[in-house]
């Protein structure tokens, strides 16, 4: 290859990769790109687990597993979102449970809301919160009576009848 042709193949490749960046940013901002309802129904199992494991304690599923619910993908097609909420005894320190929960996320690269609050009784509620990624969201509550994990997958492409 000649000196021009290096150039001109470098050119073309530039060009390509502008357009592919572009069509990718172009689908994640009107919500085309999704990922299928299998794949989001994983995420929320595997975040779910993850979570889990950073809390510590034996947990119990408020359903068999994942429970669907259809969706809408945005482009007037429908799909299926998955929640799957947990629940244990409470926690005797619920602030590092929860900032330990926290700390797994982060470590995943979530952005996490921690907050604070009291119960009706005075005893504290402690609270951590992330969206988007894997999933739409999920949020930690950790009180001394209760500890829960609230989770909602995002919407994937798929029937809901195949995951009734």
């Amino acid at each position: 290859m000649t000196g021009s042709e290096i150039n001109l193949a470098r050119a073309l490749l530039l060009i390509m990769t502008w357009i592919m960046i572009a069509s990718l940013v172009g689908c994640a901002q009107t919500g085309q790109h999704r990922e299928s309802a299998s794949n989001a129904r994983g995420d929320v199992v595997a975040f779910v687990k993850r979570t889990m494991k950073a809390a510590g304690g034996d947990w119990t599923a408020l359903s068999d597993g994942p429970a669907s619910s259809e969706c809408s993908t945005g482009n007037d097609s429908s799909g299926v979102t998955f929640s799957w909420d947990q629940e244990r005894t409470g926690a005797t320190d619920p602030e590092s449970l929860v900032r330990a929960v926290a700390k797994t996320w982060k470590q995943h690269d979530y952005d996490v809301t921690i907050k604070q609050d009291t119960i009706d009784d005075g005893r504290p509620l402690w609270s951590a919160v992330t969206t988007g990624q894997a999933v739409e969201s999920i949020s930690v509550n950790a009180s001394p009576r209760r500890v829960s994990i609230e989770v909602q997958s995002a919407c994937g492409t798929g029937d809901i009848t195949d995951y009734e």
